[in-house]
């Protein structure tokens, strides 16, 4: 028997409508009716899709190379009849397989969403198909087949869960194969083995222009879709998505697209690794007094405020209530490395007669920090701490600095110690409302001279409860927002 050649171009497109072998005149007319091959999901959960579109298939016997196409007609969910002329007289073989429609006609069709589930009334156009041989009796006027699929179908549902991208459009996506198997390419048909016989062109890569589109980014209960027919195979690859003012990249590991079902391909851009973004944290460190406290959050050894059975501030009942947890959970989706926070705390050493371990003894706690907040110098600044102002010394060797008895000698120490301890750690100062006078300046002088990023606090009206210096759940919110919007160009 001979094979039937389909021309290819993004996916594997159908034969069109073009010069045939006729048969004779007198041919007779049977009824087929073609039934859909599987109606469950397969072991990966994949869902079928029900491609037996009303519409237009060629069909061939044994008789003759090709005898024509046949309009067919939906029968309901997964089936559809047509009447074919086949040899007049005698028992014969049929074999019936799809063709390019209309509408898919350049597909994929960027605008063009494949349904999660399958609609009765609706299907994907162009899934390529054919029988197994179906008997004719030339006694016989109906007779049933069953569709073998011999492709598959992609996809890809774009979002951001984190919101960064959503609404962005995107101009092109391109999938590309690392792994060698082909995803599109002219097809060989063995209509009697219901099998691809032979592929040629073949291509590991589609590509989705959508720049004549409105595609955007969707969101996480509503992706943005864009679906394509596909050879099956194991899939390695990576799927690119372009669009204003980024470029993601996925990469996926033995993905396997089988044939007759659509593959899902969730493609969350908080995921993706994108071109010329820095990315946002993944583990928080913090450095701090008692604001930065919470039991439970903070090393065993140290001393925590929060939560405070204090009523201004007791609504702070969780360490996810607290500005850096509101980072970690509502900003940044980080983990939190080490807070070694201690209530009352010094940046420098003070009183030698409080325990309370100082900033300049409890730089090495930390594990693998991308992202350090220094909050302190509250406490340095109240008198009965009896913490000098010291001197702005950024030359001395850090062995010669008096990091124990002067505020600014002890915060530039801090600074450089984190920088040669974690040299990879973004650091970020914070200049608190109750960091009074000098000691507030000298923290802003100190971060501008180092070039290290801060946010100051001071006259902020808006962090106003407190139980002596200690703010609020409301304050803390607001100190987290206020921190995130003031650093996110670092993260950009």
């Amino acid at each position: 028997m001979k094979r039937f050649v389909f021309a290819a171009l993004l996916v594997p497109c159908l034969m069109a409508l073009g010069s045939c072998t006729r048969m004779a005149d007198g041919g007779r007319m049977v009824q087929i009716t073609l039934n859909a091959d599987s109606s469950v999901a397969n072991a990966a959960g994949d869902l079928p899709y029900d491609f037996t579109e009303a519409g237009v298939v060629l069909y061939a016997t044994d008789i003759f190379l090709f005898n024509g196409a046949v309009n067919m007609t939906r029968e309901g969910a997964g089936q559809m009849t047509g009447t074919f002329e086949v040899t007049p007289g005698k028992d014969s073989k049929l074999w019936c397989y799809s063709v390019e429609t209309s509408s898919m006609r350049g597909y994929p069709n960027p605008a063009y969403s494949i349904p999660a589930t399958p609609d009765p009334s609706a299907s994907f156009d162009g899934m390529v198909f054919c029988t197994n041989t179906i008997a004719l009796s030339k006694k016989e006027t109906s007779f049933t087949g069953t569709i073998k699929p011999i492709t598959s179908a992609i996809v890809l549902d774009i979002m951001d869960s984190r919101g960064k991208q959503c609404g962005k459009k995107f101009t092109s996506v391109s999938v590309a194969s690392t792994g060698g198997a082909a995803l599109a390419g002219d097809i060989k048909l063995n209509l009697e083995a219901s099998r691809i016989g032979e592929l040629s062109n073949t291509s590991s890569t589609l590509s989705f222009d959508c720049s004549s589109g409105n595609l955007t980014v969707g969101t996480t209960d509503k992706p943005v879709s864009l679906g394509a027919v596909v050879l099956p195979c194991v899939f390695t690859g990576t799927v690119t998505v372009t669009g204003e003012g980024f470029k993601a990249t996925f990469t996926l590991d033995g993905l396997a697209l089988q044939a007759g079902y659509i593959k899902h391909i969730k493609l969350d851009l908080a995921d993706a690794e994108i071109e010329g973004e820095k990315h946002m944290p993944t583990r928080l460190a913090i450095l701090g007094d008692s604001i930065s406290t919470y039991s439970g959050k903070i090393p065993s050894d140290h001393r925590a405020y929060y939560p405070s059975t204090n009523a201004a501030c007791a609504d702070v009942n969780s360490w996810t209530k607290t500005y850096w947890g509101l980072l970690i959970n509502e900003y940044w989706h980080c983990e939190l490395d080490v807070n070694s926070s201690w209530s009352g705390s010094c940046v420098a050493a003070g009183d030698p007669t409080v325990v309370r371990t100082p900033f300049v003894q409890r730089c090495g706690l930390f594990k693998k920090p991308d992202v350090i907040i220094i909050f302190g110098g509250t406490n340095d600044c109240q008198t009965e701490r009896k913490i000098a102002l010291g001197e702005f010394d950024y030359t001395s060797p850090l062995s010669t600095l008096n990091k124990y008895a002067r505020f600014r000698e002890s915060y530039i120490w801090v600074i450089k110690t984190l920088q040669g301890m974690y040299p990879e750690a973004q650091l970020i100062c914070i200049v608190g409302n109750h960091i009074e006078g000098e000691y507030g300046n000298s923290v802003k002088a100190i971060a501008e001279h180092m070039r290290i990023p801060y946010v100051d606090f001071r006259n902020d009206k808006q962090v106003t409860v407190y139980e002596q210096l200690h703010p609020n759940a409301a304050g803390h919110a607001h100190m987290a927002k206020r921190i995130y919007e003031e650093t996110l160009y670092l993260f950009q």
